[in-house]
């Protein structure tokens, strides 16, 4: 039986959406008076960025298993194949330094 929302595509894509828009939310919260710019200039240079990086993909494990409850195992496997890709992002700039 073909479920409605059960799509790798549609899953990448919250994969992707979720944890972009979890790092917004954390920079205005940890600088919430400075500009976008300032902010991520800031990360850099202290080397937060994975770490933000990486709390940001929390939603990724609610949205996973969201698709698993519900029996929609194709979007399950598009927001773990977007997690594994924000993760080699991680894993690899923090090997760049």
């Amino acid at each position: 039986m073909k479920r409605k929302f059960d799509n790798t595509l549609l899953g990448a894509a919250i994969g992707i959406l979720g944890p972009v828009i979890a790092f917004l939310i954390i920079l205005k919260s940890i600088y919430p008076h400075e500009f976008a710019d300032e902010t991520l200039i800031n990360m850099w240079l202290y080397m937060a960025a994975p770490s933000v990086l990486s709390i940001a993909a929390i939603p990724n494990l609610a949205f996973f298993f969201l698709f698993i409850y519900t029996n929609r195992l194709k979007s399950a496997r598009g927001v773990l194949g977007a997690t594994i890709v924000l993760a080699i992002i991680v894993f690899i700039i923090k090997l760049s330094n």
